[in-house]
């Protein structure tokens, strides 16, 4: 189905007026003087969280590659993790972060309300489908990623006739300590994920699930580690991570949900105190840009560009079902279904 852009991308006057005044915004005359000034910082800092620390890699290497002498530490971690990390840093006034890609777009929002971010409106910012640009109004934070999550299931063990074909089916007796969760406390994706899951089927999805002895990990990429392995059999899992694992030769395969494939979208945006403010200008461009769509493509994603071809086995947004957390899920209802998880599994 076509996507809908509300269902991507929900910002209201309400939530604009709550945030503090921006900054000036800073726009680049060109991405030459851009390169020109981030080589004379020499590198950038990218705390990210909706790619495996081996994508990320690949993206950093793409940058350097892109733009030779300016390289790209990269800190990978779950949503919850980078989050704390950062605030940390700013709590001791410890500049670490140049740019942040985080799956839980309410920590951008928490960010720009304290003032912490850069206003920076970038040169490629209308490259990218319509359906993700102007999700702040202000520039504070662009979409560079969005990750479809979908059923997974092991090969080996299960057949593509027995595999789940929607939500659900996940809760079948026949999985009971052979299913495979991520924790909404500790990852963006399942919280979104999780969020999606209770509106749709309320908190009986979940006591249901909880019957059965599921597999709980932290990052949704453990549901795809334990699901190759066949320690797990099916599981909700990051669409891209799988595909990764089956091209290297695992028994692991997607199934799209008739119900609706959960796509999350995820921010990045330039920390105030950035320490390399020029190169984060630059890695925001890059990460907006074609090199980084050909990264995310390569690695089984979808790129967030049009006229990137797409890899194997991957399922183009618009022909899918795409089901996604509204901003109020987001903020509000992620923080208390995380709550009601840890009683429900005792985690």
């Amino acid at each position: 189905m076509p996507i809908d852009r509300r269902q991507f991308i929900v910002t209201t006057a309400a939530l604009a007026a709550s945030a503090a005044l921006p900054r000036l915004a800073f726009a680049a005359p060109s991405l030459d003087d851009l390169y020109e000034a981030a080589k004379a910082e020499g590198e950038v800092t990218w705390y990210v969280v909706p790619m495996s620390s081996e994508s990320a890699e690949r993206a950093g290497a793409a940058f350097t590659a892109a733009y030779p002498g300016v390289k790209v530490n990269v800190v990978r971690s779950t949503a919850e993790v980078a989050f704390q990390r950062l605030n940390q840093d700013i709590s001791t006034g410890v500049a670490n972060c140049d740019v942040l890609t985080t799956s839980n777009i309410a920590h951008a929002m928490d960010l720009k309300s304290r003032d912490l971010l850069a206003i920076y409106t970038p040169i490629r910012k209308d490259e990218v489908f319509e359906e993700f640009r102007g999700i702040d109004p202000d520039d504070a934070y662009h979409v560079s990623v969005a990750g479809p999550m979908s059923i997974v299931y092991n090969t080996d063990k299960v057949t593509e006739a027995d595999a789940p074909k929607n939500w659900p089916d996940l809760l079948d007796p026949k999985w009971t300590d052979h299913v495979a969760i991520g924790h909404p406390g500790f990852s963006g994706y399942v919280g979104m994920w999780a969020v999606k899951m209770k509106e749709l089927y309320g908190w009986d999805f979940f006591e249901t699930l909880a019957e059965i002895n599921p597999h709980i990990g932290r990052s949704s990429i453990d549901v795809v580690t334990t699901t190759a392995s066949g320690e797990t059999l099916v599981g909700a899992g990051p669409t891209a991570s799988a595909l990764i694992s089956a091209a290297k030769g695992n028994p692991i395969a997607v199934i799209y949900p008739t119900d609706g494939t959960v796509v999350i979208t995820s921010p990045s945006a330039i920390l105030a105190d950035a320490p390399h403010p020029n190169a984060a200008r630059l890695f925001s461009e890059f990460l907006l840009g074609p090199e980084f769509a050909e990264v995310v493509a390569a690695d089984f994603g979808n790129p967030i560009r049009p006229g990137v071809p797409l890899a194997a086995g991957v399922v183009p947004f618009d022909e899918m079902k795409v089901i996604t957390a509204t901003t109020d899920q987001m903020i509000n209802g992620i923080p208390e279904l995380a709550e009601e998880f840890r009683d429900t599994f005792g985690i």
